[in-house]
């Protein structure tokens, strides 16, 4: 059951994210002007989200184990690489999807800094996975 709270707090990071990418390039793809604006608040709205997945992974690390059986680790695993796909994709999609010439390159910036933000906790997620490992 423990490799599943890796799981769970890896779908709280990225979701929470990605909503926050979406409304916000939106409101970037419209007025280019307030790229400051835009990326201030979400910074803010990922400090925040990311308050009960970091929750999660410590009280994983607190309770990490090594497991019997590495086939216990395979779900949770397929799992976590689905949702980094689905973030990469989701991201790169709306970077080049309705995007004004004008606002290319800060979106493409936008969209970057976004996917970091989006990919660390299931990278730490992943890691702690094959910290499990016999």
């Amino acid at each position: 059951m423990l490799p599943y709270i890796f799981v769970a707090a890896a779908t709280l990071a990225v979701f929470p994210i990605l909503t926050l990418y979406k409304m916000n390039v939106e409101k970037l793809k419209q007025d280019p002007s307030q790229h400051a604006r835009v990326q201030n608040n979400l910074m803010i709205g990922v400090a925040l989200s990311e308050v009960i997945p970091i929750l999660l992974i410590i009280y994983g690390y607190a309770q990490m184990e090594s497991v019997s059986n590495i086939s216990a680790l395979y779900l949770p695993g397929i799992i976590l690489l689905f949702l980094v796909i689905f973030a990469v994709i989701f991201i790169f999609m709306q970077a080049k999807v309705g995007v004004p010439e004008e606002a290319k390159s800060m979106i493409t910036q936008f969209s970057i800094i976004s996917m970091i933000l989006a990919l660390a906790i299931p990278i730490i997620s992943i890691v702690s996975l094959i910290m499990m490992m016999p």
